[in-house]
C-alpha cells in the first residue's frame, strides 16, 4: 500500500488546491458546471442511457477535440497516454518482437489495446456499441489504425469485466469508439507533422460530409481519409544506430577482457593464461574462483602464485558480479554480414598458431582474437568448431577478427565486425492507409427508420528488416573459385574426418548480401452494419442488425532463400567446358553438395549431402553464388535462382445478427426513485479465421528426383517424408501449415436499472443495476455471466459506487486451432553455469540440471571440473528447431471484477469533479502462450523435473556430439496456465473555471497499481508489476487554456520506475540479483505536449509539439515509452462548410 499512499501524496494536494482556491474566491464567476461536463456523456459498459456521474463502473471519455489535438495519425498513440492503456501496442512500436508476432505471424503495423496490461486478448474493442472484425490474424484483437479518426466523435474506456453486457472477450473492460452520424456540411482537414530535422513524418487528409434527405427524413454522412509514415530507420537516431540500443546477455565481467592481462601489471595472469605456457589465452575465457586459480596455477607450475592487488581485484569482480548485464551491441561474434572464416580442419591439422598472418602483425591470425582461438580444436579453454579466425569485409578482403567484451563463446558486446545491417534497418515501418466510411439513416415511418454504416479501408506497412537468414560453417571446398586468395592454401587441408567435415574453409554470415529484406503488410478491412429501430412505444425502443466485418492481409517477404538452391549454388566449380565458375551440379549431376556439420540452420546436415527438391540438376538453372567476396560479389542471376518472395494470405470473418429491446416501464410503473431501466437481447455471432501459405513453406517437393542417399521421390509429396527439412523456404525445420478455423455464438443477455430511491433524506439517488448474459459456444456450450452494481447519492453532491461482475473469455481460434508449427528458439540455456545463479533457489536449478544433464548422456568431465565446480556451458552456437501452436484442450477463462469507489462533484466549487476507485480483475484458467525463456527457466526451477515444461524440451543425448547436452527442441503451446490478479486505485480530477477572459479546464488522471500477479497452476506466482511496460504508477495531466478564438493545450504524461528490457523478459523478482541496481529506468518519466490553435466559424488552425523535451526511448526499447523520433512538430488546418 505504500504506492498507493504514495499517489495520494501527490495527487491530493492538487486537488485541494483547487477547492480552496475556489472557495477563497480566486476564481470568480462564469464555472462550467459538472453536469455541463458529464451529461453529454452516454456511457459504454450499459445499453440503457446514462451518464458518467451515475455509473457503476469507472470510465474515462476522449473526445474529438483530443484526439483532434493530438497530433497523432494513429488513434492507439493518444490511448497509450491513458494510465489504463500504457501497454497497448501501437503502429509505432508493433516492430517490437511480441508486438509484431501476435496472432503469430508477423504482424508488425497493427494497432491492438491492452487494457491493465492484460493482454490485447482481453480487451474488447467496440465501434459504435458494436463488434468490430478483428484487424491482427487469429486474434479477437482489432487493430485501431482501420478505424476512421476523423469520424470519431469521442472514445470511452471502460474497466473491469463486461461479459455480462457485450459477451466474451471483455475480460478486463471495454474501449468503444462513437462515430459522428446525422453530420450536416463539409469538413476539410489537412495535418502534417515532423521531427524537427523534416525527416521523418505523418500526414492526414480527410473528408467529411453529411446531407439531410428527404425532407429530413433520412441523413446520409460520408468520410474519407489518407494517412502516411514515413517510418524511421535506426540509423537516424544515434541511440539506436550502430546497434546502440541496450541488449541482454551474460556479464563480460565474468570473463578477462582484452587488457586486463599483462607482464606487468598481472605477472600471475600472465603466466598462466598464455598460450605458450598453458594453451590459455589471455582473454574471453571465464575469470575462476581465486582459489581455484591458486590450485590450478600450483599444479601447472608446482609453486603457489603470489597475486597483486590487480589480481585479486579481477577475481573479486567476478566475484561480485550479477550474472547477467544490459549493454549496447550485444551480438553473435561467430558471423557477420559477409562472413566469418574458419580453416576446415579447426586447427586439427594445422595447429593453433600456425595459421597465416594476413595483417602482418607477426602473430598467427587465429591469435589475434578470442574469437579466433575459440574456433580452433587446438586451444586448451576453447570451445571449437564455431567462429573462425577471420572477418570478410565489404571489399572481400579477409582480415583478423576483432573481438568485443566477451560474454560467451559466441556473444560479443560492441563486436563491430558482426554487427548486421545495423543502420537500415526500420525502428519504425513506413505505412499508408486509404479509407472510405458511409454512415446513414432514413425514417420509414414516425417511429422506424433504417441505418446502415459500411466502410473499407486499404493499408501497406512495410519495413526493412535485420538479415535474410544466418547459415553456420557454410563450406568451401579447396577447387572453389571464389575462395579468398590468401586463404586458399589454407584450404588445403584433410579437415576433420567426422561428420562430413573434409577440407576447405567454412564461412558463417549472415546474409544481408541479396536484397533490402523487405517484408510487407498489405492489408484490406471491409465492414458493413445495417439494419431497423424503432419506437415500440414512447418509453420502449428496438433495434435489429446485422454487422459483417472481413479482414485480408498479403504478407510479403522478399529475397527469402530457397534451401536446397542455396547449397547448389555456394557449391562452386570451375567448369572445364568453359572455364567459368559454375555450380558442381550442373558440372556433375550426381554431386550432391555439403551442407552444414551441425545442421544449422536445419536441412539435411550433420554430415548429410543436400538433395535437389525443387530444380533438376543438370537442367541449366543453377547460377553459381559468391558468398566469399564481399559486397556486390554475389551475381544477380545467383540471387534470382536461390530466392522467391514469401507470401502468405490471411483472412477473419464475423457476422453478428441481433436483436436488442430498450426502455423503462415509465409507461407501467415506477419504483419510489423513478421508472426501472432495461434492456435485453438476442446476439449471433460466427468467427472464421485462415491461413494459406506457399508450397515452398510447406515443404511441397517441386520436381521428380533421388535424395543424395538413393532414395526416389515425385513431386507434390512432403520434403519431411525424406529426411530432417520439414519445409523447403528459408527456415526448413520449420513448417508452415495452411489452416482454417470457425467456432459461433449464441446469446441471451439482459440488463435492468433499478432507481430504487430519489429526493429523500440520506438518498439523493440509489440506483442498483443487474446485468445477465447466457451464451452457447459451438465448442464451449453454454456459459452464464452476470453483473450487479449499485450507486448511492446521499447528497447531490457526493456519490458511492460498487459493481461486481463475473466475465468470460473463450479461447480465440488461433489459440484453439493453430495447427503445430515449426518455429525456432534461442532462449538462454538456464543450466549454463553462468546462468544458475539468475535462479530463486540456484542449489535447486544446479540440481535439477544436473539430473536432467546426465540423463541426456553429458560426459561428467562437461558438468563438474576437476575440483567438483558446475561448469557446463550452453554449446548452441545458434537458434534451435520447435514447434508453435493451438490447442484444442484449452478452457474458458473466466474473471471476476470488484470497483467500488466515490465521485464528487461539489456544487460549492463548480467546475469540479474527483473522483476515486479501486478496481480488482481476478483471471482463473488464464490462458497463455509461456515464452521460450519462461518454459526452459520453469523446467529446472520447479521443486522437480516432473513437472508440467520439461516435457516441452529435449536436449542433444549424442556424447559424441560437439553440442551434446544442448537444447535441441521446444514445443511452444496455448496453456490454462493458471490464474492472474490484478489491484489497482485510479483517480481523476477535473476543474474548469474562468478567469476574466479566460476559460481554463484542468484535469489529472492517476493510477496506482498495487497487484499484477499470475499464478500458475503449482500455485508459483509470477509478479510483472514494476516490469517494462507494467509501471506501479502512472498518470497523465493536462490543462487547456482559451480566449476568444484562441486556445492552449498542455499535457504531460508520467510513467513511475520499471525494469528495462521488455523484449528480454527482465523478472522484477531476481532483477536487482541478475542485473544489479541499474536494471531499473529512472524513477520519474515525464513527457510534455503543447499545442496551440486559431478557430473562427469556418475555420480551425493548429500547431503543436509533442514531447517538447525530446525525450528518448528507454535504452533498451525501440519506441517506448515515446516515439525514437523525438521532439515532433505539427500543423494543421480545418475547414467547415
Amino acid at each position: 500500500m505504500e504506492n498507493t499512499i504514495g499517489a495520494w501524496q501527490k495527487l491530493l494536494p492538487a486537488a485541494i488546491s483547487a477547492m480552496v482556491a475556489s472557495l477563497l474566491g480566486l476564481f470568480p464567476s462564469h464555472a462550467v458546471s459538472a453536469e455541463e461536463i458529464i451529461e453529454e456523456v452516454v456511457v459504454t459498459g450499459s445499453r440503457i442511457a446514462t451518464t458518467n456521474e451515475t455509473a457503476s463502473q469507472p470510465l474515462l471519455t476522449i473526445g474529438a477535440e483530443a484526439i483532434t489535438s493530438s497530433g497523432q495519425v494513429d488513434l492507439a498513440e493518444l490511448l497509450n497516454d491513458v494510465p489504463q492503456l500504457t501497454s497497448s501496442i501501437t503502429l509505432t512500436n508493433s516492430l517490437d518482437g511480441s508486438a509484431a508476432t501476435i496472432g503469430g505471424t508477423n504482424n508488425f503495423g497493427a494497432s491492438a489495446l491492452d487494457l491493465r496490461g492484460l493482454g490485447t486478448e482481453r480487451t474488447l474493442t467496440l465501434v459504435n456499441g458494436r463488434r468490430h472484425v478483428a484487424g491482427v490474424a487469429g486474434t479477437s484483437a482489432v487493430d485501431v489504425t482501420t478505424l476512421p479518426a476523423a469520424l470519431v466523435e469521442r472514445i470511452e474506456v471502460l474497466s473491469g469485466g463486461a461479459s455480462a453486457i457485450y459477451g466474451s472477450d471483455a475480460l478486463t473492460g471495454v474501449v468503444n469508439f462513437v462515430l459522428k452520424d446525422d453530420f450536416e456540411g463539409l469538413e476539410f482537414a489537412v495535418q502534417t507533422g515532423s521531427d524537427e530535422h523534416m525527416g521523418n513524418g505523418t500526414s492526414r487528409l480527410s473528408l467529411v460530409g453529411g446531407k439531410s434527405l428527404f425532407d429530413g427524413r433520412g441523413n446520409i454522412t460520408f468520410a474519407l481519409q489518407f494517412d502516411t509514415d514515413d517510418g524511421m530507420l535506426m540509423g537516424e537516431r544515434g541511440f539506436l544506430a550502430n546497434n546502440s540500443i541496450v541488449n541482454d546477455g551474460n556479464n563480460p565481467a565474468l570473463r578477462f577482457q582484452k587488457g586486463d592481462i599483462s607482464a606487468g601489471a598481472t605477472p600471475a595472469l600472465a603466466n598462466y593464461y598464455n598460450f605458450a605456457n598453458t594453451g590459455l589465452f589471455p582473454w574471453g575465457l571465464r575469470i575462476p574462483g581465486q582459489d581455484t586459480f591458486i590450485e590450478n596455477y600450483t599444479e601447472e607450475f608446482g609453486a603457489a602464485p603470489t597475486l597483486n592487488a590487480a589480481e585479486t581485484a579481477l577475481f573479486a569482480q567476478a566475484a561480485g558480479a550479477p550474472p547477467r548485464a544490459l549493454l549496447p551491441g550485444y551480438t553473435f561474434n561467430i558471423t557477420s554480414p559477409y562472413g566469418v572464416v574458419a580453416a576446415g580442419d579447426f586447427g586439427v591439422e594445422v595447429p593453433l598458431g600456425s595459421e597465416p598472418d594476413l595483417d602482418g602483425n607477426g602473430v598467427s591470425d587465429c591469435l589475434d582474437s578470442f574469437t579466433g582461438y575459440n574456433s580452433s580444436l587446438d586451444g586448451a579453454g576453447a570451445f571449437g568448431i564455431a567462429g573462425g579466425c577471420w572477418v570478410i569485409g565489404a571489399d572481400g578482403t579477409p582480415r583478423p577478427y576483432t573481438d568485443g567484451l566477451v560474454a560467451g563463446s559466441f556473444n560479443h558486446f560492441g563486436a563491430s565486425d558482426s554487427y548486421i545491417r545495423p543502420n537500415d534497418v526500420h525502428a519504425i515501418p513506413e505505412s499508408e492507409s486509404r479509407s472510405i466510411d458511409l454512415i446513414g439513416s432514413f425514417d420509414i415511418s414516425d417511429t422506424s427508420e433504417l441505418f446502415f454504416e459500411a466502410k473499407y479501408i486499404s493499408q501497406e506497412v512495410s519495413a526493412i528488416e535485420q538479415y535474410h537468414n544466418f547459415t553456420d560453417l557454410l563450406h568451401g571446398l579447396p577447387d572453389n573459385p571464389y575462395l579468398p586468395a590468401g586463404l586458399a592454401d589454407l584450404a588445403d587441408n584433410e579437415g576433420l574426418g567426422f561428420a562430413d567435415i573434409g577440407g576447405g574453409l567454412h564461412i558463417s554470415r549472415d546474409s544481408m548480401d541479396w536484397g533490402p529484406n523487405v517484408t510487407t503488410n498489405k492489408k484490406e478491412t471491409f465492414r458493413v452494419v445495417y439494419g431497423f429501430r424503432g419506437d415500440l412505444t414512447d418509453a420502449i425502443s428496438y433495434e435489429a442488425s446485422i454487422n459483417y466485418g472481413q479482414y485480408n492481409r498479403e504478407m510479403i517477404d522478399t529475397e527469402e532463400m530457397i534451401a536446397d538452391r542455396f547449397f547448389a549454388a555456394i557449391d562452386a566449380v570451375i567448369d572445364p567446358a568453359t572455364g567459368e565458375p559454375a555450380c558442381r551440379s550442373s558440372v556433375d549431376p550426381t554431386a550432391y553438395p555439403k551442407t552444414t556439420p551441425f545442421n544449422i540452420f536445419q536441412f539435411t546436415g550433420g554430415g548429410t549431402r543436400g538433395s535437389f527438391f525443387t530444380f533438376a540438376p543438370g537442367d541449366g538453372q543453377c547460377q553459381p553464388m559468391n558468398i566469399w567476396g564481399g559486397a556486390g560479389a554475389m551475381s544477380q542471376a545467383s540471387i534470382d535462382f536461390v530466392t522467391y518472395d514469401r507470401e502468405l494470405d490471411e483472412e477473419i470473418k464475423q457476422i453478428v445478427y441481433s436483436g436488442i429491446v430498450t426502455g423503462d416501464t415509465s409507461g407501467m410503473f415506477e419504483l419510489p426513485g423513478g421508472a426501472i431501466g432495461f434492456a435485453a437481447g438476442i446476439e449471433f455471432r460466427d468467427e472464421i479465421s485462415s491461413q494459406t501459405f506457399g508450397e515452398l513453406d510447406q515443404g511441397i517437393i517441386q520436381v521428380d528426383g533421388v535424395t543424395s542417399d538413393g532414395v526416389p521421390f515425385v513431386a507434390g509429396n512432403w520434403v519431411g517424408d525424406l529426411g530432417d527439412a520439414k519445409s523447403l523456404g528459408p527456415q526448413p525445420s520449420t513448417r508452415l501449415v495452411s489452416s482454417y478455423a470457425q467456432y459461433d455464438f449464441l446469446d441471451y443477455f439482459i440488463e435492468v436499472k433499478l432507481p430504487i430511491l430519489s429526493d429523500v433524506p440520506g438518498f439523493y439517488d440509489l440506483n442498483a443495476e443487474l446485468a445477465y448474459r447466457s451464451s452457447d459456444n459451438s465448442i464451449f456450450g453454454d456459459n452464464d455471466t452476470y453483473k450487479y452494481g449499485l450507486v448511492w447519492s446521499p447528497i447531490q453532491d457526493i456519490s458511492f459506487r460498487y459493481t461486481f461482475s463475473d466475465a468470460t473469455r473463450v479461447p480465440n481460434l488461433y489459440e484453439l486451432f493453430s495447427p503445430e508449427q515449426g518455429a525456432r528458439f534461442r532462449p538462454d540455456d538456464p543450466c549454463a553455469s553462468n546462468n544458475i545463479s539468475s535462479a530463486e533457489d540456484a542449489s535447486l536449478r544446479q540440481a535439477n540440471c544436473v539430473t536432467d544433464l546426465r540423463a541426456n548422456g553429458v560426459a561428467e568431465a562437461s558438468i563438474f571440473d576437476d575440483q567438483g565446480n558446475y561448469v557446463f556451458e550452453d554449446p548452441l552456437s545458434a537458434g534451435f528447431p520447435g514447434a508453435v501452436g493451438g490447442n484444442e484442450n484449452l478452457q474458458p477463462e473466466s474473471g471476476e471484477t470488484t470497483s467500488y469507489g466515490v465521485v464528487i462533484a461539489p456544487r460549492f466549487v463548480e467546475g469540479l469533479v474527483l473522483s476515486v476507485d479501486f478496481i480488482e480483475i481476478d483471471i482463473a484458467d488464464a490462458i497463455v502462450s509461456v515464452s521460450a525463456q519462461n518454459i526452459v527457466n520453469r523446467c529446472y526451477d520447479s521443486p522437480t523435473l516432473a513437472n508440467s515444461f520439461c516435457p516441452l524440451i529435449s536436449r542433444n543425448d549424442d556424447p559424441s556430439s560437439a553440442q551434446s547436452g544442448g537444447l535441441d527442441y521446444l514445443r511452444q503451446v496455448q496453456l490454462n496456465f493458471g490464474a492472474a490478479i490484478f489491484e489497482a486505485f485510479d483517480a481523476t480530477a477535473s476543474y474548469s473555471f474562468t478567469v476574466g477572459d479566460f476559460d481554463i479546464t484542468s484535469s489529472v488522471k492517476w493510477t496506482t497499481v498495487d497487484t499484477l500477479d499470475f499464478i500458475e497452476q503449482g500455485g508459483e506466482v509470477d509478479n510483472e508489476l514494476g516490469e517494462m511496460r507494467r509501471p506501479e504508477e502512472s498518470a497523465t495531466a493536462a490543462i487547456s487554456l482559451s480566449t476568444g478564438s484562441y486556445k492552449l493545450d498542455w499535457s504531460t504524461n508520467y510513467l513511475g520506475k520499471q525494469t528495462l528490457h521488455y523484449e528480454g523478459g527482465v523478472e522484477i523478482e531476481t532483477a536487482v540479483e541478475n542485473y544489479g541496481p541499474g536494471v531499473f529506468t529512472d524513477g520519474t518519466t515525464l513527457i510534455h505536449n503543447a499545442r496551440l490553435s486559431y478557430s473562427t466559424g469556418e475555420l480551425s488552425v493548429f500547431g503543436g509539439v509533442n514531447n517538447l523535451t525530446n525525450e528518448s526511448p528507454y535504452v533498451t526499447e525501440r519506441a517506448y515509452p515515446v516515439s525514437p523520433i523525438g521532439r515532433f512538430f505539427y500543423v494543421g488546418a480545418k475547414i467547415s462548410l
